[in-house]
């Protein structure tokens, strides 16, 4: 009898255990679930105070991780986002949707950066957002405004004309092809010619007819002390241009 009645008491305590651990897993769903709800209806801090209670009670809740990167969103809190999109992540690296919302973070907290001015943070963002995406040319566009902007021009004039090569559609690749010009152009004004025909070299291969630019790459070149490829641009220019003063100048010795 008292063999059976410990028997019995065993049953009863693992039963317990299972029914508080079921009742837990789902109180935890229907935080999540609500959650949802709300988040769908752009409460955000209201989603938010569901999650870190289903976070709280169950920390392998990998929705509630993506749930919250996508409140984050909302808010535009990128920080918020791109920690919770990174933790969802780790938990379930295969979910198409988790990956997607990590690169809705880091293509959103990029051009915060950008923004702000902080290159360098903006270039890091668009990178990795380049890795998840490698066919969005907006990735390499925003990457190459970032290297631009912390004045990296061999790094904006790479990513650049790798993105210009991974897109075919027409107004893309004049949005790049202006990116490159106007990249060239700052690094002139800044004085930083060998910058400027690493930029402007690729510039022209996109629009081989700008007599501008050669005019301006052969100058480039020249300030660089690269006499023989600055002669080049010169010709070149006086074949699209056979009037233009300016280059034929420097072919005379100036």
């Amino acid at each position: 009898m008292r063999r059976a009645a410990a028997v019995l008491l065993l049953v009863m305590a693992v039963l317990t255990a299972g029914c508080a651990t079921v009742s837990l897993l789902q109180t935890v769903e229907s935080l999540i679930q609500q959650a949802k709800e709300l988040l769908d209806a752009k409460r955000y801090d209201e989603a938010l105070a569901k999650l870190f209670e289903a976070l709280r009670r169950d920390p392998t809740q990998w929705k509630a991780y993506l749930y919250a990167a996508q409140a984050y969103i909302g808010k535009r809190d990128w920080t918020g986002a791109l920690t919770n999109a990174r933790k969802a992540l780790e938990l379930a690296p295969a979910e198409a949707t988790v990956v997607a919302t990590l690169g809705d973070s880091l293509f959103g907290g990029g051009l915060d950066a950008l923004e702000r001015g902080a290159f360098a943070d903006a270039g890091r963002h668009f990178v990795e957002y380049i890795k998840l995406r490698p066919a969005d040319p907006a990735g390499y566009l925003n990457a190459g405004r970032a290297y631009l902007g912390g004045r990296n021009w061999g790094e904006a004039g790479r990513v650049l004309v790798e993105g210009l090569g991974r897109t075919t559609d027409s107004a893309t690749r004049v949005e790049f092809a202006r990116t490159l010009l106007d990249g060239g152009r700052h690094a002139v004004t800044a004085g930083e010619h060998r910058g400027a025909v690493a930029l402007l070299r690729q510039y022209v291969r996109v629009e081989p007819g700008d007599v501008a630019a050669y005019l301006e790459l052969g100058k480039a070149y020249w300030n660089a002390g690269d006499r023989s490829d600055a002669l080049a641009a010169f010709r070149r220019v006086l074949e699209l241009a056979p009037q233009n003063e300016e280059a034929r100048r420097f072919l005379l010795g100036r």
